[in-house]
């Protein structure tokens, strides 16, 4: 397929176009950045709807990765969270079905669940897929209106669409913060890769369906007090290197908690065959051989590749 990603010059499209090559795809990449780039690239942006529509012309599908995320919730202003999120994405689907194409892979994020992930006082949450929407700030807001624009594309017009809900993948100061993250709803961008590559060939019932996709945990549902009330001890059981792997690193476990939540990805496993790849385990046992590369860089220009 001719693929068309928005957003092109983010971390998921570092991650996204050699996996894309690799299965034999052609990437076409739209981003407000120029980018100097081998593959077919239109510089443009998502608020504006004469170049999304140039940018779908002639593609089979849209990974639709452009997007305010909730880290720029401090430096950027609601409307503009309206604008590029919603807005844009209206842009995406309107373009979409005027260039009769029929599959988008929607990148939404696990803050469309907001006050749903509350976790209760004496243990952690659960979040599955069958939890009510209810955003607790404007970026979650944006994401849930996208979500609703992708059902009714769906309903009115045919577009199938697959909405993932992200798990945190921005870059990471350290590695250890990058590890710690993917216990507590972080996901490594190339497991982002591998799901919306995934959703491409998914024919959801009704056109439409959302996944959570963030890293894989051992955890259950039956281990939200006890990591609530015992949280190290409840890591080092499934986890036995880690009490040793973290004195000869000088980490600090209870400083790298993220939230009180466990995320459940079953759903994309069982109906998209997502594995993550990535996970924390894998993190340990890179950090014991002394594997620094196992992070992904940061930093680096990818679109050279």
């Amino acid at each position: 397929m001719k693929v068309l990603i928005t957003g092109a010059g983010g971390n998921l499209g570092r991650a996204l176009v050699p996996l894309l090559l690799k299965q034999g795809h052609t990437p076409r990449l739209l981003d407000f950045r120029p980018l100097d780039t081998p593959h077919e690239f239109v510089q443009g942006d998502v608020r504006n709807l004469a170049d999304v529509q140039r940018a779908v012309e002639g593609v089979d599908g849209i990974i639709h990765g452009a997007a305010l995320h909730g880290i720029h919730m401090r430096k950027w202003a609601p409307e503009e969270f309206w604008a590029i999120n919603s807005t844009g994405t209206f842009n995406v689907f309107e373009s979409a079905r005027q260039a009769s194409v029929k599959r988008v892979v929607l990148c939404s994020t696990m803050g469309v669940y907001g006050h749903s992930a509350a976790s209760p006082p004496d243990a952690w949450g659960w979040v599955s897929e069958e939890l009510p929407l209810l955003p607790s700030d404007v970026y979650g807001m944006s994401k849930v209106l996208c979500e609703e624009m992708a059902r009714y594309y769906g309903r009115s017009h045919g577009i199938s669409t697959v909405a993932l809900r992200l798990g945190m993948f921005v870059p990471e100061s350290s590695g250890e913060r990058y590890g710690f993250r993917l216990l507590f709803g972080g996901v490594d961008e190339r497991d982002v890769a591998q799901a919306a590559l995934l959703s491409l060939t998914h024919a959801p019932q009704g056109n439409f369906d959302a996944f959570n996709i963030m890293a894989d945990v051992p955890f259950t549902r039956a281990d939200a007090s006890a990591l609530q009330n015992e949280l190290v001890s409840t890591l080092e059981r499934y986890y036995p290197t880690l009490a040793s792997v973290a004195e000869a690193n000088g980490w600090n476990i209870l400083s790298q908690v993220w939230g009180r939540t466990i995320w459940s990805i079953q759903k994309a496993r069982e109906l998209l065959g997502y594995e993550p790849r990535y996970n924390f385990q894998q993190f340990l046992e890179a950090v014991e051989v002394g594997n620094a590369d196992y992070a992904p860089t940061t930093g680096t220009p990818w679109w050279g590749v």
